[in-house]
């Protein structure tokens, strides 16, 4: 008798361990390999392309993500940059270039990564950006591990210029100032967009088609933001960007951001542009900046002048409407990622 109640709570033991177990198993499951495709929309970045190449090949990878293809949507592009890619992805499988025949402009580039991509995560770099160390893409990635996140933006930040008298390196290098001061006040707001690195989630970007019409970033930022869906400012994921090549190019720059936003708020609407994405005191901000660096920001106030005139002048509007726009690059000299 005493031998088979022994055994019954042997037995009642084992039952209560295997629940605990299970209990476990399910409070704490293995962390799953989150998969990655990387995209990076192209037109006419001979002088880049092979650079930012080599640095996404040499980023680590940590056993909890995968980067399982690289593609260069190249957009119709009539110089080099689809023989370049294409030399390189004899070295690197994962490396596939995907060629429009027509040129269509970012935003279909873009919406065609969504339809190409099965992925947990699609990270999409500009073809001018660099990583700043091994580390840049699972500094940006980890945020998705929560399983929470939508939306993840690198912390880009813009090659100082060094001793010059260059207008538009200038003004940029004011720019990059002024918008990481608001961001780390605010981060976010309408100064958080910068699509030129930027991670989404599956169960994001499965749903989203960009119209032609919109600014990519503006875009995918405001959409994350309208479904109350996560977004994070990747701060401490570096990656760099360089200048724009002449003072006209900075003034365009600011022209079409002025174009997108009013499309912007025509789409998403005044309020959460005006009110929820809007900077307390970004005028007593911009001041200071001004007085900090005076030198900076008096190339910066000309650029900006220039473009409020582009703006209202309506230049190259018939092109942002159809999302053809670019921007001319010169390859970043830094030190290759360590």
């Amino acid at each position: 008798m005493k031998e088979q109640q022994s055994r019954q709570k042997d037995k009642d033991k084992s039952e209560s361990a295997a629940v605990s177990l299970s209990d476990a198993a399910r409070v704490k499951p293995l962390q799953a390999r989150i998969t990655i495709d990387v995209a990076i929309p192209a037109f006419n970045e001979q002088s880049c392309i092979e650079g930012l190449l080599d640095d996404v090949m040499m980023a680590r990878q940590q056993d909890w993500f995968q980067i399982q293809n690289i593609y260069v949507i190249s957009d119709a592009s009539n110089d080099q940059t689809d023989d370049i890619v294409q030399r390189i992805s004899g070295r690197d499988h994962r490396i596939k270039l995907i060629r429009k025949q027509e040129r269509k402009g970012k935003n279909d580039s873009i919406n065609l990564a969504f339809l190409l991509s099965s992925s947990d995560v699609v990270l999409f770099i500009n073809a001018d950006v660099r990583l700043a160390n091994e580390h840049s893409i699972t500094d940006l990635l980890r945020h998705f591990r929560d399983g929470k996140t939508a939306l993840v933006e690198g912390g880009l930040v813009r090659v100082k210029p060094g001793f010059t008298l260059h207008p538009a390196k200038l003004a940029a290098y004011f720019d990059w100032i002024l918008v990481d001061n608001i961001r780390r006040r605010k981060a976010m707001s309408w100064w958080s967009i910068d699509g030129r690195v930027e991670a989404l989630s599956r169960d994001f970007y499965r749903h989203l088609v960009l119209p032609l019409s919109l600014a990519d970033d503006q875009f995918i930022f405001y959409s994350c933001i309208q479904q109350a869906r996560k977004f994070v400012w990747a701060d401490d994921a570096i990656f760099y960007y360089g200048p724009p090549e002449s003072i006209a190019d900075f003034s365009h720059q600011w022209s079409r951001y002025f174009f997108y936003t009013k499309k912007s708020r025509q789409y998403f609407g005044e309020e959460l542009i005006d009110r929820d994405m809007s900077v307390p005191s970004l005028r007593r901000t911009i001041m200071s900046c001004l007085l900090h660096h005076p030198l900076y920001g008096l190339f910066w106030v000309l650029g900006y002048a220039m473009s409020r005139v582009e703006f209202m002048l309506a230049v190259d509007s018939d092109k942002y409407e159809r999302g053809l726009y670019s921007s001319e690059s010169n390859p970043l000299k830094i030190n290759p990622p360590k």
